[in-house]
């Protein structure tokens, strides 16, 4: 019942994970536990986790930032606007949400697009997942950021797809939310946010 307002941004969060790292392992839709395909600061003697991923290339593999072992609750909301509690989920997304279920919620993540297509291919697959998405690119985040806004399955409110581009991997967000939040709003919240993202590595 906690999570009734974060099912869009999951949904969103699932079709570009799957989208994008379609190679990496299992449909983002189920929440299994260990999450090896990204999982960096956590190998077996506490180093570098980038060769847990079972792949052949143990050097090549990106060792992904997880952003709950980076920022803070406090930081996610002071760069949010609200007060969220946060926690780690699928693929080592950074979840946040509010005691409200259709107050704004997110998550903060990071994927690997060397190997999945680049940023266009990460761009499109943002912009697949909504209805009528309305791309807004922000200046001065990374080598290049942007976010889509649009509704999801024909809701009403709006939901955020995006990321920062850093090197080859984006730093990925996505928020939900069901209290009727405006396009410029919510273009304002994800700047902050992603500049806090980038700004942490």
């Amino acid at each position: 019942m906690r999570r009734v307002g974060t099912i869009s941004g999951r949904l969103l969060g699932s079709v570009l994970v799957v989208v994008l790292a379609a190679g990496c392992g299992d449909d983002g839709g189920t929440s299994s536990g260990p999450a090896p395909a990204s999982s960096p600061a956590t190998g077996a003697d506490g180093t570098e986790g980038a060769g847990d991923s079972g792949g052949g290339d143990d050097g090549d593999e990106a060792v992904l930032p997880v952003f709950c072992d980076l920022l803070s609750a406090d930081q996610i909301s002071a760069a949010a606007g609200v007060t969220v509690t946060t926690s780690t989920g699928p693929f080592d997304a950074c979840e946040f949400d509010q005691e409200d279920p259709r107050a704004l919620s997110g998550s903060l993540g990071a994927v690997d697009v060397e190997a999945g297509g680049g940023y266009e291919a990460y761009q499109s697959g943002s912009k697949g997942a909504m209805d009528e998405p309305v791309r807004h690119d922000l200046d001065g985040i990374g080598d290049a950021a942007y976010v889509d806004i649009g509704t999801i399955a024909g809701g009403e409110n709006l939901q955020v797809g995006g990321g920062a581009l850093v090197g080859g991997t984006v730093y990925t967000l996505n928020l939900a939310q069901g209290t009727g939040m405006s396009e410029a709003e919510l273009v304002t919240v994800s700047e902050k946010l992603l500049r806090l993202m980038v700004d942490a590595t």
